[in-house]
């Protein structure tokens, strides 16, 4: 990866096909700060660009990033607009992410992956049916519920994740324990699903889900669990029969063999209870089984669960639907885990104030930044920026992503 940093100090912009296309530095410009200019030091871009920078190298706290940017002094006040010559204590950084307007933070940041989606190396290789696929799951922010005082909730957020793309689609907060499935239907009734499937868990299983999934031009495909006990106990006595002529069903299975085990997917498939549950689940096209049988050292396990979706037989392959059902846990394992572990999101102490969700956002982006690389462990790219910070400070004041 070539570094240059070279005019960092100016706003990286320009215009290209009739379109304005920005560098990660000029959207974070744009970012309004609600601070007094009195006793304004730091422009928040710099101070948000220096969040990312020290992400990038691998620092986690507050108090890490205000040490490692302070032990750079030098080099970065050559390549960035520092008034003074100084870097921010950590206190700074704080104050800095409470006083921004985070609803436009959100916007740019996702107008920024965005515009960069489509060029990195994971949206370019495989995924060749028409359908792209957004993954919608909750996530609480650990650090603030252990932080929260008696009779305050912790701070929760609900992504839709862009598989394909790697990237966080739209973000919600939740504000209030037992709201994530409202917060989910506001996100849903935000956006233009055409050309989208969305995934989610038995959470959001609900009809007024469904009906605004369709309403916004997309397909939904969901899991049913005990708390949609009918609807389930509907869908487990079709396949507890077995197939029969005149309840045609299809098949799909995938086999993996990694990790010193052997995982073995069957979806079942079928469309005989369209009619039956359309009444209550709008637009329900087909029904299905997932079974899930892994052997790791002589021993096997067996889960089975149940779903539906509205995509129609000649909308969408078994394979690709058991793909969608897989590519669901990205979620979990590309983009929550690797917050908490990688970036150490759990383990943040900042609980107070907007702080919290800005540093979700920072931290989806960050992934966004390392994804762009081409990486396929983000850890080791990140000893690489530690060693050499540069090149991530090309990634956020370059234009060729």
């Amino acid at each position: 990866m070539e570094s240059n940093t070279d005019g960092a100090k100016e706003q990286v912009c320009l215009e290209k096909d009739g379109q304005k296309i920005c560098s990660l530095y000029e959207r974070l410009q744009r970012v309004p700060d609600r601070r007094k200019e009195r006793g304004k030091r730091y422009q928040a871009a710099i101070v948000l660009t220096l969040l990312v920078l020290a992400k990038l190298a691998g620092e986690k706290q507050m108090s890490g990033i205000a040490q490692w940017a302070r032990l750079r002094a030098s080099w970065l006040s050559e390549v960035l607009p520092l008034r003074s010559g100084k870097l921010p204590c950590a206190n700074t950084y704080q104050y800095v992410c409470d006083h921004i307007d985070k609803e436009v933070l959100d916007a740019e940041v996702e107008a920024f992956t965005a515009s960069n989606a489509a060029k990195l190396p994971q949206a370019k290789a495989g995924h060749k049916h028409k359908w792209r696929q957004l993954a919608l799951d909750g996530k609480v922010l650990r650090g603030t519920d252990r932080q929260a005082a008696p009779g305050r909730d912790a701070k929760m957020v609900v992504s839709a994740y862009e598989v394909q793309a790697r990237r966080v689609w739209k973000q919600a907060q939740v504000e209030k324990k037992g709201q994530e499935p409202q917060a989910a239907l506001n996100l849903i009734e935000q956006v233009d699903l055409q050309g989208y499937v969305v995934s989610a868990d038995a959470l959001h299983t609900r009809p007024k889900w469904c009906r605004a999934v369709r309403q916004q031009g997309g397909h939904y495909l969901l899991i049913v669990k005990g708390n949609r006990k009918e609807l389930y106990e509907d869908i487990a006595l079709l396949f507890e029969a077995g197939p029969l002529p005149d309840l045609p069903e299809q098949r799909a299975q995938t086999v993996d063999k990694k990790h010193g085990r052997l995982e073995t997917r069957t979806l079942r498939i079928s469309s005989a209870l369209t009619d039956y549950l359309k009444p209550g689940w709008p637009d329900v096209a087909q029904v299905l089984q997932i079974e899930r049988r892994v052997t790791r050292g002589g021993k096997t396990t067996c889960e089975c669960a149940y779903g539906f979706t509205s995509l129609a037989s000649h909308e969408a392959t078994p394979h690709q639907v058991i793909e969608f059902i897989r590519h669901h846990w990205q979620i979990e394992n590309v983009l929550h885990w690797r917050r908490d572990v990688t970036l150490g999101e759990d383990a943040c102490q900042v609980s107070r104030g907007q702080t919290p969700s800005v540093l979700v956002t920072l931290n989806n982006l960050v992934l966004f930044l390392l994804d762009r690389t081409g990486t396929r462990n983000a850890a080791t790219t990140i000893r690489s920026f530690a060693a050499n910070p540069a090149q991530a400070l090309a990634l956020i004041m370059t234009l060729n992503l």
